[in-house]
């Protein structure tokens, strides 16, 4: 193992800029930009009660998570591209591995922090000035700003924990294991809230994660991540290159 080539495998990865930055920012900025136009009409159009409502509306928002999406779909992007390439130029699957988790640590925390910043921005300007909610939402508690980055972090690890397995299964298997790793976790999915649902534990379940709370429920996603990982390296062991 050999720290220089992680190092070359993680700088592999931001050798494009606009897909791994510039791009997600200008998504994201004009995703912001139609929900604060969304606000301001209905600030306009609506009645103090309405105005209220919408606020309130507001604060369960899921229009941030397209950052959440992008890493997962920019994980296995970023495995596909620069995999064989890395290879040919003679790294070790294991310091590749290594660099793209490095890598993916690192866009993480990046945009955690991004978004930290902008929830404290929001809190702020009162909502941008309108009483919208895109970053300081519900789903992220009210501990404070430093507590809410390292929700958001862990969430993106999540994210971007999936997309680095189904990027290695592609690596490996193509098609197929891309296919096969999306099938097997919405049958995993299915078989959870199944099991839920037919045993009706949904209250103890409800009540589960109510006494565990944020700062308990959250640091829960490193399991799963944990599992994606090694399943991930499991797969690149014996993914070959291909021209």
């Amino acid at each position: 193992m050999s720290a220089n080539r992680i190092g070359a495998a993680f700088k592999l990865h931001f050798a494009n800029p606009m897909t791994v930055v510039t791009l997600p920012l200008m998504i994201f900025a004009f995703i912001f930009a139609v929900n604060w136009i969304i606000w301001l009409i209905v600030n306009l159009a609506a009645s103090e009660e309405g105005t209220e409502g919408m606020t309130s509306g507001t604060s369960w928002s899921g229009a941030s998570m397209f950052i959440f999406v992008w890493l997962l779909v920019l994980a296995v992007q970023a495995m596909n591209r620069t995999f064989h390439f890395a290879l040919g130029f003679g790294t070790t699957r294991r310091d590749y591995f290594l660099g793209t988790v490095a890598a993916l640590l690192a866009l993480c925390a990046g945009w955690a922090v991004v978004f930290g910043i902008l929830a404290g921005l929001e809190e702020l300007t009162g909502g941008w000035g309108l009483g919208g909610h895109m970053f300081a939402v519900q789903y992220f508690g009210s501990d404070g700003p430093f507590v809410r980055v390292w929700y958001v972090f862990l969430v993106m690890l999540f994210f971007a924990a999936l997309g680095l397995i189904a990027g290695a299964l592609f690596v490996r298997w193509r098609q197929l294991g891309l296919i096969g790793f999306f099938a097997a976790f919405a049958l995993v999915l299915v078989a959870a809230f199944g099991t839920i649902a037919l045993t009706d534990s949904w209250e103890r379940v409800g009540r589960f994660f109510a006494g565990l709370g944020f700062a308990g429920t959250y640091p829960l996603l490193l399991v799963p991540v944990a599992i994606a990982g090694g399943l991930g390296y499991l797969a690149l062991r014996r993914a070959t290159a291909r021209s």
